[in-house]
């Protein structure tokens, strides 16, 4: 088994029941749940989309980051369906070379 303490709790359960000392809980009624420093889980979450959508700016609140990643998400997708497009016209055509160039 696991190591165990002088309690009995082995020391990886003991691990999971410490919170880090830099996380202070929000003091509002909505925020239940959430952390407000700098390492905490949505501000984790924020910095990693800022790193996937490309900015104009260096800083950006987190509504500006939301608006930003929609109308990426947008172009992406307008990206995607140009391209399916030209795969239908122009991937069909060279099996029809073929096709003639066989004969």
């Amino acid at each position: 088994m696991g190591s165990q303490t002088r309690n009995g709790i082995s020391a990886v359960t003991r691990r999971r029941r410490r919170r880090p000392s830099k996380v202070h809980r929000s003091s509002r009624p909505g925020n239940i749940g959430r952390t407000t420093a700098c390492g905490s889980p949505v501000s984790d979450k924020l910095e990693a989309l800022k790193n996937l959508i490309p900015s104009k700016n260096g800083e950006m609140k987190p509504d500006q980051l939301f608006q930003e990643t929609a109308d990426y998400i947008v172009l992406l997708n307008t990206q995607v369906l140009v391209l399916q497009k030209l795969i239908d016209f122009y991937g069909s055509q060279p099996q029809e070379n073929q096709n003639e160039n066989s004969m």
